[in-house]
């Protein structure tokens, strides 16, 4: 028992440098297409609520798009959402550019977000598509990237939603959870098992592989659109690329106990939506592993010094990719955090094993299969 605890967390942690490797060499400077040319594409902005950085969001997709060559939808429920005025505004600030705002009507026992966007396809007018998170900023290598991508003869781009430095608590959460734990083993899965599951912050498909993988609508309870798409279009025969430029984003709101509500309710839409991977995310933590095998081998030295080796790593690690990669360094004092932080992880593990969440002012039921029923 102590051999295998001591094994598994070694074995741990040198997948977390070999990610670190993976993430290092796939996302290094130069590797970017600096000078290729965008593309004509759709960009869909589902919105529901006012983000604080909402209204720089929407502007960077002009910014970053100097020549227009983007159609832009931004796609709400109704008027009353405190976000309607905003998006207006960014509408009627770039006169001449191909921007609409479409009101989409009640989302009723679809998902929120995914009605929005498939109300909003059927006006696309390129026959390459982005969906774009309320709280991502555009960039310009996103869109060369993705262009790239489409260029290359991918059928489906995503890119890394990578959480911004915001300071305090909360918004450490949000870096650790984002940038230190879901993108951290990123380019290694893609290599050595290929693409099939993506996160949504921004993802790219053609029309064609949508419609080949059965469209949008069939996925309107799915309570993770990015992944039903993505495992969709992947069981489909669509070619999956992770792009090499990330998606910046920010949460609105970094209050430490709001952050730990929202990373809770996303550890149960992975278990609805993913069990399998949630299910083994404890046997993949060095630091709760070698714990364990301390406490099996009644603190024997090499236990140790296995557990010696994962406190080390983590921080480490994330001070390493924070400054060579993503550019999102965390404040000086959460580095050091990033010892324990697979045992604060667990108290999130444990929360995504509960059956219903609230989102957005919606209740919801989560059914196996990673579908949603929608409570009054």
């Amino acid at each position: 028992m102590v051999t295998s605890l001591l094994a598994l967390a070694l074995l741990a942690t040198a997948g977390l440098w070999a990610s670190l490797l993976a993430t290092l060499l796939y996302f290094r400077p130069g590797a970017r297409d600096e000078s290729g040319e965008i593309l004509p594409m759709t960009l869909i902005k589902p919105v529901r609520g006012l983000d604080d950085s909402l209204a720089g969001n929407l502007d960077s997709i002009a910014v970053s798009d100097p020549e227009g060559r983007l159609q832009v939808i931004v796609a709400m429920e109704t008027d009353d959402d405190p976000a309607y005025p905003v998006a207006r505004k960014f509408a009627e600030s770039y006169p001449g550019r191909d921007i609409s705002v479409l009101l989409t009507g009640p989302s009723g026992a679809r998902m929120g977000k995914i009605h929005n966007m498939i109300e909003a396809f059927p006006r696309a007018r390129h026959p390459f598509v982005v969906f774009s998170d309320a709280d991502v900023t555009t960039t310009p290598d996103l869109l060369r990237e993705t262009s790239r991508a489409f260029r290359e003869g991918w059928d489906a781009a995503f890119a890394l939603p990578i959480h911004q430095a915001v300071g305090g608590l909360g918004g450490w959460q949000y870096q650790v959870a984002f940038n230190h734990y879901f993108a951290l083993g990123a380019a290694l899965v893609m290599r050595l098992a290929g693409l099939r599951h993506c996160a949504g912050a921004w993802m790219a498909y053609t029309r064609q592989v949508l419609e080949k993988a059965g469209g949008l609508e069939r996925h309107g309870a799915a309570i993770a659109d990015d992944f039903a798409l993505s495992r969709g279009v992947a069981r489909a025969g669509g070619r999956l690329k992770l792009i090499r430029a990330v998606a910046p984003l920010r949460e609105s709101d970094p209050d430490p106990v709001d952050a730990f509500r929202h990373l809770c309710k996303w550890a149960a839409i992975i278990r609805c939506a993913f069990p399998a991977a949630f299910f083994l995310v404890p046997l993949a933590a060095p630091g709760v592993v070698a714990a364990a095998a301390v406490a099996f081998a009644g603190g024997s030295s090499a236990s140790w010094a296995v557990l010696g080796a994962a406190l080390v790593s983590r921080p480490l690690i994330a001070f390493i990719q924070d400054r060579a990669v993503f550019g999102a360094p965390m404040a000086w004092w959460g580095y050091p955090l990033m010892a324990v932080c697979d045992w604060g992880m667990m108290l999130y593990w444990l929360a995504g094993l509960r059956s219903t969440i609230l989102w957005r002012g919606k209740r919801y039921r989560l059914i196996s299969g990673g579908n949603i029923e929608v409570l009054k």
